[in-house]
């Protein structure tokens, strides 16, 4: 863990919301304020949004001494940039210079699942674990890895990624140029774009070709990358529920006939972890080879 003095300023970038505030040493939210992504003016919404929260800092909270950022990839993690898949608005937008430039603090920047598997072992479920994958299935599919205490970051910071796994031959086209993607199977917005109604409202078959999907990428991913567990969350994990669940669980035992494979486990984090918090612990658990931008 990285030798963080005083609270952090978090900020969060999804489909659907920005979100900023200050949260202290142990992962409590001081201060939080937060808006609805916007179609255009992205920027200017965040930063309004974190001048609000900087100014509704009392005083006996002392300043916070980095940025902590989690947002929905695509990242370039060297140039500090987000192309967000759901956000027309930025492609490689430099939000790490953008930030520092903003606060003059160091930032350090994440996917929004790096930063949910950074929260995890920081105050978390996966505290004492070495080794595991955290998959959220969102409006988009993040996903991220940690291997003997590391995280896999990769040539550009989206190491450990399954949203572009080919989990169906000959399946969707998808933005990416491939076809048969998880993200065009287990993505809240490829599947309302499929059957054109909320999310909720998918049929039955819907549900158990979504769990069979994510199965499908689970067992591929632990044979990659030899972890025995795996933490999954998101909206379409809550709106399909069990279901879903046992039809993924049905196919991952198909699929993961390995003697190493044999533990495999699957877990929905029981303790809610708020995405600030988790924005938070990107900055405290910065290792090293982190790519900040230095205020200076």
């Amino acid at each position: 863990m990285s030798s963080v003095d005083g609270p952090t300023l978090a900020v969060v970038v999804d489909s659907s919301r920005l979100a900023a505030g200050i949260v202290d040493q142990n992962g409590e939210v001081l201060i939080r304020d937060r808006v609805g992504t916007p179609n255009r003016d992205v920027w200017r919404s965040l930063e309004q949004l974190v001048r609000r929260v900087m100014a509704a800092k009392p005083g006996e909270i002392p300043m916070p001494t980095v940025v902590g950022v989690s947002s929905i990839g695509p990242l370039d993690l060297q140039a500090g940039s987000v192309t967000p898949e759901t956000m027309a608005a930025w492609s490689n937008f430099p939000l790490r210079q953008h930030l520092e430039s903003l606060t003059s603090l160091p930032v350090v920047l994440d996917s929004a699942a790096g930063a949910a598997a950074e929260a995890e072992r920081w105050i978390g479920e996966a505290v004492g674990l070495s080794s595991y994958l955290t998959l959220m299935l969102d409006q988009t599919i993040e996903s991220a890895c940690i291997i003997n205490g590391v995280r896999l970051r990769g040539a550009h910071g989206n190491g450990g990624s399954l949203a572009h796994f080919a989990v169906e031959s000959g399946g969707w086209p998808c933005g990416c140029g491939a076809t048969g993607c998880l993200n065009m199977y287990a993505s809240i917005a490829a599947i309302e774009t499929e059957i054109n109604r909320p999310l909720r409202r998918a049929t039955d078959s819907i549900v158990e070709r979504t769990g069979i999907m994510v199965g499908r990428a689970i067992a591929s991913a632990a044979a990659v990358f030899d972890v025995t567990t795996v933490f999954i969350s998101g909206g379409v994990v809550d709106t399909f529920g069990d279901p879903m669940l046992e039809s993924m669980r049905r196919e991952i035992g198909i699929r993961s006939r390995l003697e190493s494979l044999s533990g495999l486990r699957v877990l929905e984090p029981s303790g809610l972890i708020q995405p600030l918090v988790a924005a938070a612990a990107v900055a405290r658990l910065a290792g090293p080879d982190t790519p900040t931008d230095t205020a200076g």
